[in-house]
């Protein structure tokens, strides 16, 4: 009876060990597909041809990188002031002030980076494909956002 417990828990324990890495390779599985996805509709919306796509993606990749590494500094900036909150540091004030600055100054980067992307899009694309391509991320980012909404709610 003993040696089945062991067994049963040990059992129980490896699988809740794995299933985390499991559902991570599902959301990167999921993340790369919706990439895919993204990218197929992004030629078809703009009318690329294959030497415009290839460049534009070139391009879209190196902003997107850029603007990911700002992400992350940002995610770590909130992370620090979230820490803030439970410190009992007589400077706590203080240190949240230059948190909340260096978070701003990082969200202006971020669209900064953002504007630059576009603006260096002028010798790839025509301002109709442009204006395409805003309105597009709009579109496809509020359909991402509502299929996640309605699947939560299911």
């Amino acid at each position: 009876m003993k040696n089945l417990f062991i067994t049963l828990l040990t059992v129980i324990l490896l699988t809740s060990i794995s299933f985390p890495q499991q559902m991570k390779e599902k959301g990167m599985k999921n993340r790369e597909k919706l990439e895919q996805l993204e990218k197929i509709k992004l030629i078809e919306a703009l009318d690329l041809d294959e030497e415009t796509s290839i460049r534009f993606f070139a391009r879209r990749n190196d902003s997107k990188k850029e603007i990911q590494e700002l992400e992350i500094k940002a995610e770590d900036i909130i992370s620090e002031l979230e820490k803030s909150f439970n410190s009992e540091n007589k400077n706590q004030s203080e240190n949240q002030k230059q948190l909340i600055s260096e978070m701003l100054k990082t969200r202006e980067s971020i669209e900064l980076k953002r504007n630059q992307f576009i603006d260096s899009l002028n010798d790839i694309l025509s301002v109709d494909q442009i204006g395409k391509l805003i309105v597009f991320e709009k579109k496809f980012r509020d359909e991402i956002r509502q299929v996640l909404f309605d699947k939560k709610r299911h």
